[in-house]
């Protein structure tokens, strides 16, 4: 399967790879996160959530030879909340990368 590169697929790919516990947290995740005094869970209820799903250029070239999205929808306390992710796939099917947090 290729990577998604239409919203509604990239959104249904990355919602499946986190069911799946297919994911890969980068680093700065966790900086965002800490920034913005949240948790792992308003990413996952915001994924899980989520209403809108947009092309996405981060800073830096793909990760994994995927292609990125932002993903926005409400976290567990109705916040909205924006996780940058790059979709690709290995050997272990189809994975997301968490990139940011907005």
């Amino acid at each position: 399967m290729a990577v998604p590169t239409n919203a509604a697929d990239a959104l249904a790919w990355t919602q499946d790879a986190m069911n799946g516990r297919r994911y890969i947290v980068d680093p700065h995740v966790h900086k965002r996160l800490l920034d913005r005094n949240m948790t792992f869970r308003s990413i996952w209820y915001a994924i899980r959530n989520a209403t809108t799903c947009v092309a996405y250029a981060p800073d830096r070239e793909p990760l994994a030879g995927g292609t990125s999205w932002r993903v926005t929808g409400p976290d567990f306390a109705g916040e909205e909340t924006s996780v940058g992710v790059e979709t690709f796939e290995d050997h272990l099917g189809s994975r997301v990368i968490l990139i940011t947090v907005f």
